[in-house]
């Protein structure tokens, strides 16, 4: 019993190191001047912290390479699936085909966003109201990256008034 609490709190200061290690190397990151003017103006967004933000730009790297906001959500895996036969359409699930770390973080940016922004926390409620809230957090989470993507195109920081827009 005693072996195996030792081993545990060894595995566990082990693994504190390694987690010191690894924000240390991340901090360091985002001091780099190829990344450290564009986490910054990610950052502006609500819900963008400095992990979320060298996620993206070390995951999708130069936003200039979409030439659609469409391609940019379909590389991410936020567009629905379509199932089509002669006449008929019918939309599905998100394709999740796309980068599953960027897609969470994403979401989960998404969540803070809609408790900060009123206008986007407008959309949401009326999404939810017809489609549910999961779908409807989806749905925002794409437009928040075609936000956050234009954002860095025009280097402007986050806007509230204008996020509909985007």
């Amino acid at each position: 019993m005693k072996e195996s609490l030792d081993l545990l709190i060894q595995l566990y200061e082990y693994l504190t190191k390694q987690i010191v290690q690894i924000t240390r190397r991340v901090v360091a990151l985002c001091r780099e001047k190829k990344y450290h003017e564009r986490i910054k103006l990610l950052c502006t967004a609500p819900g963008i912290g400095k992990l979320t933000a060298i996620e993206l730009l070390v995951e999708l790297q130069d936003m200039a390479r979409f030439k659609s906001t469409s391609q940019l959500a379909s590389y991410i895996g936020l567009t629905p699936a379509e199932y089509s036969t002669g006449e008929k359409t019918r939309k599905g699930r998100i394709t999740r085909c796309g980068n599953k770390r960027v897609r969470t973080y994403l979401v989960e940016s998404t969540w803070i966003l809609i408790t900060k922004d009123p206008w986007i926390r407008a959309k949401y409620l009326k999404l939810k109201a017809i489609r549910g809230g999961k779908r409807a957090v989806v749905a925002i989470a794409r437009r928040f990256i075609i936000r956050l993507r234009r954002m860095l195109l025009d280097n402007v920081p986050y806007n509230a008034t204008c996020a509909l827009a985007a």
